[in-house]
């Protein structure tokens, strides 16, 4: 009964940002397009309740997994150059460079994983030869996969961002478990979503600017 209680509180947590902009919609539609902001402060207020959350702890045993968090901080800024993430207009730009990767880390690693990991079989860290790693981390870097289809359809496109979103959950998964903080998760996310953004921002200029004169 504690794993599904569990359970249905993550996936509820997963995809409140899609019931919160279905609520706001039925207010106002005008208002929907500050959605990201309603849901941050939503995942705010919640942890501000829960006392046992991640998103407001100083961390804790950061020499211990540093090394790995400077080798995946350099891995995030490679791999982010082909993620396809190009959103439109500075409104958007500015939501994914920061509002995302922080409310997200605050939804996920702040509040979800922590919720999983209180059940003994999920919580537990095992050490597999390359990282620690727990069915709680696992379950919430799966969680944060499919929520995305929150804010695209399904498609090839869709499913790329999936998988990028499920291999940096489960490393943002570890570092928030181990330090029990999103002191490492929050900058790691910005970091990945403004590379990407660099990268699409001025592969997309260089193609449009007029060809030299001969």
């Amino acid at each position: 009964m504690l794993l599904l209680k569990l359970c249905a509180i993550a996936v509820l947590l997963s995809f409140s940002y899609r019931i919160i902009e279905r609520i706001i919609g039925l207010i106002s539609k005008a208002q929907m397009r500050y959605t990201i902001y309603y849901w941050g402060a939503a995942m705010i207020g919640g942890s501000l309740l829960w006392s046992n959350g991640y998103t407001f702890n100083a961390p804790q045993d950061v020499m211990r997994v540093l090394p790995l968090f400077l080798i995946i901080l350099l891995v995030n800024l490679i791999i982010s150059r082909s993620s396809g993430y190009n959103p439109a207009g500075t409104y958007n730009t500015v939501n994914f460079v920061l509002c995302f990767p922080i409310f997200e880390e605050i939804a996920f690693r702040g509040l979800v994983l922590p919720i999983l990991a209180q059940h003994p079989g999920l919580g537990q860290l095992h050490a597999t030869g390359i990282i620690d790693i727990s069915g709680a981390i696992l379950l919430t870097a799966f969680l944060f996969a499919v929520s995305h289809l929150q804010y695209y359809r399904l498609n090839r496109e869709s499913v790329r961002f999936m998988l990028f979103a499920l291999s940096g959950g489960i490393f943002f998964g570890l570092f928030a478990q181990v330090t029990e903080s999103l002191l490492l998760t929050v900058p790691l996310h910005i970091a990945f979503n403004t590379s990407a953004v660099w990268v699409q921002k001025k592969s997309h200029s260089s193609s449009t600017e007029p060809a030299p004169l001969p």
